[in-house]
């Protein structure tokens, strides 16, 4: 019986450890993996597409989601165009008000397949596909990321996660991303 109870306690105790090593192991890769892509640092995007793409936003974004992307009210149909630069950028989830979007952005190339069809709002779909990757290289840097000289494209987007980008300062999260 004693030799039964010990067998139990070691194989608890296996067990527990067994557990915390391999949560250790998936914190510690987690660690490493966010370390080594610096803050504020995209995988992602030239200088060369940003300015492109500051000139594209003053030309086809600005008289509906602000010159400064700070978003407005009643822009095209009651609508109201969120902010594209500041804490609530690119939320994950669709916020409450929002009636073209109804999916989550879990990375760059999802905010790409929606303003891509959706964008400008009174003109869907009639910018060309490089322009809308050089408007989001802007609000990339816009939003505090900086270039890392290769282009951003749908491969590339892929890649950045929105939650990622939180993490790492580039995009905050606040309580106005909700709104």
């Amino acid at each position: 019986m004693r030799i039964a109870f010990l067998h139990d306690c070691t194989s608890e105790f296996e067990a527990t450890l067994g557990a915390a090593l391999t949560t250790f192991l998936w914190s510690l890769i987690l660690a490493l993996g966010v370390a080594a892509s610096s803050p504020g640092i995209a995988r992602a995007f030239t200088d060369a597409q940003a300015n492109a793409g500051a000139q594209t936003y003053q030309l086809q974004c600005a008289r509906c989601h602000g010159p400064n992307g700070e978003g407005q009210d009643n822009i095209y149909h009651g609508l109201r165009a969120p902010e594209l630069i500041g804490a609530g950028t690119f939320p994950v989830t669709p916020r409450a008000y929002q009636k073209l979007r109804h999916f989550n952005f879990h990375n760059l190339r999802d905010v790409y397949e929606f303003s891509s069809a959706s964008m400008p709002a009174d003109q869907p779909a009639s910018l060309s596909g490089e322009a809308y990757w050089d408007v989001l290289a802007y609000l990339l840097q816009a939003n505090g990321v900086r270039s890392d000289g290769k282009q951003l494209d749908e491969s590339s987007a892929a890649d950045i996660a929105i939650p990622l980008m939180r993490r790492q300062g580039a995009l905050p999260h606040t309580a106005a991303a909700d709104r």
